[in-house]
């Protein structure tokens, strides 16, 4: 580490932050402290220079010598190591190949999720089971704008829901109430996706210099889970509901860990798309230093990006990178396609307790558990909030 310092994003002073009060963060800035809703990248950590492996070509790594334990894979685990360290302290996204998630598996989830939400609306709505108080989670469709009616966002998206079981993605027990042959899939998907996630615990703890097994859940808890399946219906069945241009899902960055993404094969005219596609399909777009940069699919791979947790847990070497999906304009054809996408959010169990990694240099971060940081997150809504602040200031809004 070459330099430690504070920087609240919202007035650009420096500060220090002292500890962690009912889901907000202390600060002391010059002489006051203050208590605000942080998120854990108000607090920026000048980064070394990586050595001379340097960042992987188009943010593009092969995690497959971490995918086999069995394998003497050790000049390339310190390649794709040394990678990953760079990419995620610069950039906050990687694509990542040599998953060994077959795409046979990924073909028949994208068809089993198309069949599920080209249903009528009344056949999809008997699964939305919104989550009650002091219930567990077990997952729900989302219908098309359900977040509007209650004074939330306006995304023009639908979506279902999967969310771990204790046991392990078992995701067709009757108790769960899923539909059976999108929920069949899913529980493979899962299981195998699963596996990638640990395997991205082992490479992230091979470029910290941490132990292997420093990022996994704690024997006796569950991994914090969830699938999320995705339909971004064509815009051109929407022209009454949206504006010519709107986001299809508005700028934000993650809460916990890892992001797992399928990406939509036509993202940006992508190699799936008609070449008359290639301009204004839009697709997933990333923030890097105020310049949103458009991730244009690569065949055969998964794009992922970290959440504010694990910005708090490698002390920011790592960035929690914003990101949103933009949409085609109303008269391209891409408008007339909708738009599908498969994201495993993973995090540790709840009760885990987080603070940097010991090889992230001092720590600036009071103790949290996970759910606490993730309650602070849900509160005050991450970069989520600056985005909408400056998105009202250029409408002329507050």
């Amino acid at each position: 580490m070459s330099g430690i310092q504070s920087k609240p994003e919202f007035n650009g002073k420096f500060g220090v932050v002292k500890g962690f009060q009912n889901g907000r963060y202390a600060v002391s800035i010059g002489d006051q402290e203050q208590v605000f809703s942080l998120k854990p990248t108000n607090v920026y950590i000048q980064a070394a220079n990586v050595d001379d492996f340097g960042i992987g070509k188009d943010f593009l790594i092969d995690i497959q010598p971490f995918m086999d334990d069995t394998t003497d894979f050790a000049a390339a685990r310190r390649l794709a190591a040394a990678s990953w360290d760079a990419t995620f302290r610069e950039v906050g996204f990687a694509r990542v190949i040599g998953h060994c998630v077959s795409p046979e598996l990924i073909t028949e989830l994208r068809t089993v999720a198309r069949a599920f939400f080209d249903k009528p609306a009344s056949e999809k709505i008997p699964y939305h089971r919104p989550a009650t108080a002091g219930a567990a989670p077990t997952g729900s469709y989302g219908p098309l704008f359900a977040a509007r009616t209650m004074g939330l966002h306006d995304d023009p998206v639908e979506g279902y829901t999967f969310f771990r079981p204790k046991d392990g993605w078992n995701l067709t027990a009757p108790e769960l109430g899923h539909p059976v042959e999108f929920a069949s899939v899913a529980e493979r998907y899962c299981r195998e996706v699963e596996k990638v996630m640990h395997a991205l615990h082992r490479l992230s703890a091979s470029a910290l210099g941490l132990a292997p097994g420093f990022f996994d859940t704690a024997e006796g808890t569950n991994p914090t889970s969830m699938l999320v399946v995705s339909n971004y219906p064509p815009l051109t069945e929407l022209e009454s509901e949206v504006r010519n241009g709107q986001p299809r899902y508005r700028a934000h960055s993650d809460y916990t860990g890892f992001t797992i993404l399928l990406q939509d094969e036509y993202d940006h005219g992508g190699p799936a798309a008609p070449l008359v596609d290639n301009e204004g399909g839009g697709g997933l777009e990333i923030d890097i230093n105020g310049t949103w940069m458009p991730v244009v699919p690569r065949p055969g791979s998964f794009v992922v990006n970290i959440g504010d947790l694990f910005e708090l847990w490698t002390n920011n070497r790592w960035r929690s990178t914003p990101h949103r999906v933009t949409s085609p304009k109303f008269e391209t054809p891409a408008a007339a396609r909708s738009r599908m996408t498969a994201m495993l959010f993973t995090g540790p169990a709840l009760e885990t307790v987080v603070q940097p990694a010991p090889t992230c240099g001092p720590s600036q971060y009071p103790t949290v558990s996970a759910r606490q940081h993730l309650t602070a997150m849900a509160m005050s809504k991450s970069k989520e909030t600056t985005y909408q602040h400056a998105g009202r200031a250029e409408a002329g809004g507050c």
